[in-house]
């Protein structure tokens, strides 16, 4: 994809999120809208964007290739990223409740409010929700074990009861997906057409939704703490930019083939901004709230230029 239509899919989602800016400030949304928007996105748009767009698939032996090899490299990546994300923390002598923050962003993106309509705008035809789909459930299996153990150690919800979380909306969605692409079941038109319509709304109300959060922060001062800065720095290029070169040694060395679709999504959903369910998963076990704000804020400005750069070094990397 040329880099004017990258920037173009960039700006338009710039544009969307300041329109939630506008509705904050101009009090035509609410603290409600906000929580509104996230069930919206979460329970109904994005469940009917995955299921509408993986069902339309053909199946085929490069898709389930594919689709195995974006599994095993995102636990690849989610393993990278926390060691580094322990390592930078301990580079800043951060203390533990800080710390933890620190290392639990540095692998958990914003991979389903930013991630899922960036990659549906980038690639259209539906084979990139697929992938993204499976990126999030495995992000989804450590996230909701290792991530939730680290923020609160003393928790009761552990094992199984964490795990039981995966059966989601979205999971639900990609299953349900999954096994209408491999019986060839499709929905009727009427039905595709409405459904499908609706779940690609969820581009809109995501960016809004993102844009209400940006609101409601003082954004200058969160620039000026370097921790801050330096865990966007290692999370929005200097990781992409390490697995782009990694994962392309790998598929060398091994003789494996993957698809531009399945390497594109592997890396951008591994550039994403910081998660912002962690803010409110930090808040309820008793960790550092703030700083998972000032995480999110940050790396969510600071993509709008760091996206386009990753997608051209995904192109321009070929060796």
């Amino acid at each position: 994809m040329e880099i004017l239509t990258i920037l173009n899919q960039i700006l338009i989602l710039g544009i969307l999120a300041s329109i939630g800016v506008i509705g904050i400030r101009f009090k035509i949304l609410n603290e409600t809208a906000k929580d509104v928007l996230e069930k919206l996105v979460f329970y109904i748009t994005l469940p009917l964007l995955i299921i509408t767009k993986i069902s339309a698939l053909e199946i085929t032996t490069e898709i389930l290739k594919n689709g195995i090899l974006v599994i095993v490299l995102t636990y690849l990546v989610l393993f990278i990223q926390i060691v580094l994300g322990n390592l930078s923390a301990r580079l800043f002598k951060l203390q533990k409740p800080q710390a933890i923050i620190h290392s639990l962003h540095t692998f958990l993106g914003n991979i389903v409010f930013l991630g899922f309509p960036l990659l549906d705008a980038l690639f259209p035809g539906g084979e990139a929700i697929l992938y993204a789909a499976l990126y999030q459930l495995v992000m989804n299996t450590v996230m909701w074990s290792y991530g939730i153990y680290k923020l609160n150690p003393a928790s009761h919800e552990k094992g199984i009861k964490n795990l039981r979380k995966l059966a989601n909306p979205n999971t639900i969605a990609l299953s349900i997906g999954l096994l209408m692409m491999m019986f060839k079941i499709r929905f009727p038109e009427i039905l595709q057409i409405s459904l499908g319509g609706l779940g690609k709304t969820t581009l809109y109300l995501a960016m809004i939704y993102i844009g209400i959060l940006l609101s409601q922060t003082r954004i200058l001062a969160m620039f000026t703490k370097v921790d801050v800065l330096f865990l966007s720095l290692n999370k929005l290029i200097i990781i992409p930019v390490l697995l782009i070169i990694l994962i392309k040694i790998i598929l060398k060395v091994t003789g494996l083939d993957m698809n531009p679709i399945a390497f594109s999504v592997v890396i951008l959903e591994a550039a994403m901004p910081c998660m912002t369910i962690l803010v409110l998963l930090a808040k309820r076990f008793g960790a550092d709230d703030t700083k998972a704000m000032e995480n999110f804020v940050v790396s969510t400005i600071l993509s709008v230029l760091s996206l386009p750069l990753i997608i051209y070094l995904i192109q321009i990397l070929e060796f």
